[in-house]
């Protein structure tokens, strides 16, 4: 092998490793977590701010919030733990403070519930309501840091009481975390909200209900068909023929079976019944298949 490939060889193969070195360093995770601001960490007293509360678009104009307590209800309850936690000395006004927490309740507009539905109806709006903590600077304004934990819903205002308290509690670890252990788990490893697996996996299910179904009805309404086999009984017989001889012009009776009127009638109820009853045990069947089948993310 000549000196010439040789050479190209090393340089290629010198380049493919290059490559795959500046990708690896470019990769998600391959670099090294950024420093939590040194402020937050040497924070002695903390100011908290009530940031305000979004408590529009619930259900209803009138039901304007799913959560008792009111307006003040994240500003006292985050105020109340963060004393409980005897981390901070809580000051009255921000110059007495080293940093500053502003709590503050939203409920924004995340996606629609038929996406079909041109029109924007209200009750087709999915609200992700959550409470969102900044850590300021409390002498410039700028923001230091940010947390945000999601409300799951509830099925029934009790509940969406409770996962209010328990979103508290988790944004009030978070803050533990983040000053306890800054080089380590800063925070909570970035996972779904609360809720929104089981969210979308009752949608899937009631999609596969609703195929399951729809499907089970058409096979149930069809072999339901095929099982009316009720059969007219007529008690007809055949009139007593000419006596022989027969000539052409000799007029032969009517051998035609009258028609039954009662009969089909009653033939086509059986039929209609039966495909009824078939559709109705289709879709059942169908509908508890759909909402048992296997559901994949």
């Amino acid at each position: 092998m000549s000196r010439i490939t040789m050479c190209g060889l090393g340089c290629l193969v010198s380049t493919v490793l290059l490559s795959s070195a500046a990708v690896a360093q470019r990769q998600p995770g391959t670099t090294e977590r950024a420093p939590v601001p040194r402020q937050i960490l040497t924070a002695r007293s903390v100011f908290i701010a009530n940031g305000g509360s979004e408590s529009y678009g619930a259900e209803s104009y009138f039901r304007r919030t799913k959560y008792d307590g009111g307006p003040n209800r994240a500003y006292t309850s985050f105020y109340t733990a963060v004393k409980d936690w005897r981390h901070f000395d809580l000051v009255g006004s921000t110059d007495q403070a080293d940093v500053s927490f502003v709590i503050r309740f939203s409920n924004p507009v995340v996606d629609r519930g038929d996406a079909a539905n041109t029109r924007d109806l209200p009750q087709d709006w999915i609200y992700d309501p959550q409470l969102n903590l900044a850590i300021n600077d409390p002498k410039t304004g700028l923001p230091l840091w940010a947390i945000t934990e999601h409300i799951e819903p509830g099925n029934d205002r009790a509940a969406d009481n409770r996962h209010f308290d328990e979103a508290m509690t988790r944004l009030v670890d978070d803050v533990e975390r983040l000053i306890l252990s800054p080089d380590g788990n800063a925070v909570a490893e970035a996972t779904l909200p609360p809720g929104t697996v089981h969210v979308e996996l009752m949608k899937r299910r009631r999609t596969h209900a609703f195929i399951g179904g729809l499907l089970g009805g058409i096979a149930g309404g069809f072999a339901g068909s095929r099982t009316a086999n009720y059969a007219c009984n007529d008690n007809f017989t055949l009139p007593p023929l000419p006596p022989p001889p027969y000539f052409p012009n000799t007029p032969l009776p009517d051998i035609t079976p009258p028609t039954n009127f009662d009969c089909g009638f009653h033939r086509g109820q059986i039929k209609v019944r039966n495909e009824f009853i078939g559709m109705i045990g289709g879709m059942a069947i169908g509908s508890l298949i759909g909402w048992v089948w296997p559901v994949n993310f």
